[in-house]
């Protein structure tokens, strides 16, 4: 089955009808598991969760090939490794996946009415000069190019937000490039941006609907199962090729998805399919049987 797509720029999640009731479906098994989980002291991961979701389920189908299935149980049955972490790594990224795609359902109709207007009105031109400054000198970079068209294409309140913690650290990627420019670039615009998303974020979430707060909730809590289940499968993957690339084939999440945008529209970044190791060598490592 295909992987799940990403949202759409204005946050609303672009999914096939097919994707998106196996998606339910495997959030609807692992509710109880989720519900279980106590929300104190967790957080959602500074990463993009629905690219994380979609890279564990590329490694949940290379580990399902039938003489890597052979193998894991070889280990699983000495005791090394949870056979059923590995297992339930799909179901369990796709879930997780759900969850993000619910939040975010319900993140792009909230109104962010109650905000300031001096406030909203300091963001957007700050995000307007730190762009201008951006686009003029990085014109030839097709990276830097394709993280500004996402970042122009934003909307409303919590791209906003999300648009001047991406310009803030493109400021700080870039200054060498940027910092003689002597007609929009200024000094304190890193830092200011960073402030203002942080209030902006701040505002938002403090007239978070009931929705909004649960499937937040629900997000923390499946990126907490993810990562167990993935850090598991990375363990036995990393094992099995050890001598071909091993942290390649089998990154951790940070590094899987750090080279796209944070913010939750995920559309312009680039894609995001998983690394895929290729089919295992005939021959096992020395101590698998």
């Amino acid at each position: 089955m295909p992987k799940p797509k990403s949202p759409n720029k204005s946050g609303t999640p672009a999914v096939g009808s097919t994707q998106l009731h196996t998606a339910e479906a495997a959030f609807q098994r692992l509710r109880p598991d989720l519900d279980a989980i106590p929300l104190a002291g967790i957080e959602v991961p500074r990463l993009d969760l629905q690219a994380a979701a979609v890279q564990a389920i590329g490694v949940a189908e290379a580990l399902s090939a039938p003489q890597l299935r052979q193998r894991i149980a070889a280990i699983a049955a000495t005791g090394a490794l949870d056979a059923a972490l590995i297992g339930g790594l799909e179901g369990v990224a796709w879930a997780t996946w759900f969850a993000r795609y619910k939040f975010l359902l319900t993140s792009a109709t909230h109104s962010g009415a109650a905000l300031p207007a001096p406030l909203v009105e300091r963001a957007y031109e700050t995000r307007a000069r730190m762009l201008k400054t951006l686009e003029y000198h990085l014109d030839g970079d097709a990276e830097a190019t394709a993280q500004l068209a996402h970042l122009r294409a934003g909307s409303g309140h919590l791209d906003l937000a999300n648009d001047l913690s991406g310009a803030a650290e493109m400021y700080r990627k870039h200054r060498a490039a940027i910092q003689d420019d002597k007609r929009n670039f200024r000094g304190e615009d890193e830092q200011e941006a960073a402030a203002l998303a942080a209030q902006l974020l701040r505002l938002l979430g403090a007239t978070a609907t009931p929705e909004q707060t649960l499937w937040k909730g629900y997000q923390a809590r499946a990126a907490k199962l993810l990562f167990r289940h993935y850090d598991e499968a990375v363990r036995v993957g990393r094992f099995l090729f050890y001598y071909d690339d091993p942290e390649g084939r089998f990154p951790n999440l940070y590094t899987a998805t750090r080279s796209t945008p944070t913010s939750p529209r995920t559309d312009k970044k680039p894609d995001a399919s998983p690394v895929k190791p290729e089919a295992a060598p005939v021959d096992p490592p020395v101590g698998i049987a």
